[in-house]
C-alpha cells in the first residue's frame, strides 16, 4: 500500500494505491473516489472478525470519540486499484509509518489506514475535558501507515523535554510523550484577559503535530456574524 497527498496544505487529498487483495481502512464518508478494482464492504469496527456485540462497543466508543460509528474497508479485487480520501475540515493530511508504536489523535483526527492498525479510544480523564478534546481520545497502535488531517496546516514537532500548545491547536501525539493543562501565563489574569485561554505542556520524547488553525474558535467566530434565531 502507498499513501500520496496531494494539494496541501489548504484543501489535502490521500491518495491511496493498492495492489490487488489488499485493504484500506477508511473513516465512513472520507471517501472521494475510486477505481473499478476496489470493491467496499462496511462495519462497526473496521475489522471483519470480533462478533457482532464486540463491533457494536467498538463502534459506540468510536462515535463517542467525535468519529463516525462505521467504518468502511476498500479492498482491491482481481487487479491493482485506488482509492481517494478527504477530510470534513479545509486542511492537511499527514502520513504517518507505524511499527510496533501508538500514537494519540485528537477526535475528528482519523481519515484511513492499514487494516494492521488498530483505533480504539482511551480514557483521558479530566485533562482531556479541561483541554477541549474531549473525555475520550483516539488511540492508533500497531503497524502500518496512518494517514491523520486536521484543520488548517500540519507542523510537526520533535520535543525532547518540554513543549507548550495551545489545546485548540494539538493534532496528534506519540505516546511517549505526556502532557498536563495549565493556564496561558501560569495566572489568572493571563488566563481571562491574555486571549489564549487553557494550553497543553508536554514533557518526554517523541512526535507531536499541531495544525495552524483552531476549529472551536472558527466556529466561534462564524457563529457571531450569523442572524439571531427567530423565536
Amino acid at each position: 500500500m502507498q499513501i500520496e497527498v496531494h494539494h496541501r496544505p489548504s484543501y489535502a487529498l490521500a491518495e491511496v494505491k493498492l495492489d490487488e487483495g489488499e485493504t484500506v481502512v477508511a473513516e465512513g464518508g472520507a471517501m472521494v473516489s475510486q477505481d473499478t478494482h476496489v470493491t467496499l464492504s462496511t462495519s462497526a469496527s473496521g475489522e471483519k472478525k470480533g462478533g457482532m456485540m464486540k463491533g457494536l462497543m467498538k463502534g459506540l466508543k468510536r462515535a463517542l470519540a467525535g468519529e463516525s460509528f462505521f467504518q468502511n474497508r476498500f479492498t482491491a479485487n482481481g487487479a491493482p486499484g485506488h482509492v481517494t480520501f478527504a477530510p470534513t475540515f479545509q486542511g492537511d493530511i499527514v502520513v504517518h509509518e507505524m511499527s510496533q508504536s501508538t500514537v494519540m489523535l485528537q477526535s475528528t483526527a482519523f481519515l484511513c489506514s492499514s487494516p494492521e492498525v488498530t483505533l480504539d479510544t482511551k480514557w483521558g480523564g479530566a485533562k482531556t475535558f479541561f483541554g477541549g478534546e474531549g473525555l475520550i481520545m483516539l488511540k492508533a497502535s500497531g503497524s502500518g501507515l496512518l494517514a491523520f488531517n486536521s484543520f488548517g496546516a500540519i507542523k510537526e514537532i520533535d520535543v525532547q523535554g518540554e513543549f507548550t500548545v495551545d489545546t485548540g491547536h494539538i493534532v496528534a501525539f506519540e505516546e511517549g510523550l505526556t502532557f498536563n493543562v495549565t493556564k496561558f501565563g501560569g495566572g489568572w489574569k493571563s488566563f481571562i484577559f491574555g486571549g489564549e485561554g487553557l494550553v497543553c505542556s508536554f514533557t518526554g520524547t517523541g512526535k507531536l503535530w499541531i495544525q495552524t488553525r483552531n476549529a472551536t474558535a472558527f466556529g466561534a467566530l462564524l457563529g457571531s456574524k450569523l442572524p439571531p434565531r427567530e423565536a
